[in-house]
């Protein structure tokens, strides 16, 4: 056998290549297994509660539309059971019914239980004394500030401020003579504490007393400034002019303050007054 050449050997193996490659592009493509089936998707919980709290809404308004426009009774048969309800309304309807005559008398108002007082009626029930709210001065060893009837404007005890500087409880009672009038010592003694202007009693005075066992203080405040003749351990007697009513320290108006103290104690000078005055 004739041997070929190395040329025409390559071109042969070559072409058997071209061939090899042309028949495996024409051979039918194997069948592509085929796509497994998806699996159907859960359910989300959350999609459900939502679909059940949306149609819980829609029930509750429409409930609430038919309960606000339907009458109460709509949803009762006639009769049967409604026999008492119907009685009860009745009742309720001819209860609330009342029939008043034209010429019926109509009853006043009953009053609540209290009385409207004056503030001189206050002071009168508080001290036992007349309409007028006036006492004698006396002629004894023990007097009155003044030796004629004066009006008492505010009491001894708690009471309201009157003013910014004022207290809440009054330890004496306010004399109202008018501006100017004069004020006499209530007993013998010693003048112990003087004052022309001091912030509170203003121009004032205390004078010590000896009335039987007891230390007796008087005091005299808001005297006019320079009115007062009395200097501080003078000696006085019972009815000695001291000064003029004015209005110096804290005072809303003209006024003599007095106090009496009974061994250093604080008390109601009115009461006391009436006691011993002679």
């Amino acid at each position: 056998m004739t041997e070929l050449p190395p040329a025409t050997r390559r071109e042969l193996r070559e072409r058997e290549r071209a061939q090899l490659a042309t028949r495996s592009r024409r051979a039918p493509r194997a069948a592509r297994a085929p796509r497994a089936a998806r699996a159907p998707r859960a359910t989300s919980t959350h999609s459900i509660g939502r679909r059940l709290l949306s149609f819980a809404a829609m029930v509750f308004a429409g409930a609430l539309a038919v309960g606000m426009s339907v009458p109460a009774n709509a949803f009762f048969p006639a009769g049967g059971a409604t026999g008492k309800t119907s009685a009860a309304v009745s009742s309720e309807a001819s209860s609330q019914a009342v029939a008043v005559p034209r010429d019926a008398p109509v009853a006043a108002g009953e009053r609540d239980g209290f009385t409207v007082m004056s503030w001189a009626q206050v002071l009168a029930q508080k001290y036992n004394q007349s309409a007028s709210y006036r006492y004698t001065g006396g002629a004894g060893s023990i007097r009155w500030p003044f030796p004629y009837q004066v009006k008492i404007s505010s009491p001894y005890g708690p009471r309201i401020a009157p003013c910014a500087g004022c207290s809440t409880f009054h330890k004496g009672v306010d004399f109202t003579p008018g501006e100017g009038a004069a004020i006499f010592a209530i007993a013998d003694g010693v003048v112990t504490a003087r004052d022309d202007g001091t912030s509170e009693y203003g121009n004032y005075i205390v004078i010590t007393h000896k009335i039987g066992d007891h230390t007796v203080t008087s005091t005299y405040a808001h005297m006019t400034r320079g009115s007062s003749p009395i200097v501080l351990g003078q000696t006085v007697k019972v009815g000695d002019f001291l000064g003029l009513v004015g209005m110096t320290g804290e005072a809303t108006g003209p006024h003599l303050h007095f106090e009496i103290a009974v061994d250093e104690t604080t008390i109601d000078p009115i009461p006391w007054l009436e006691a011993n005055v002679n």
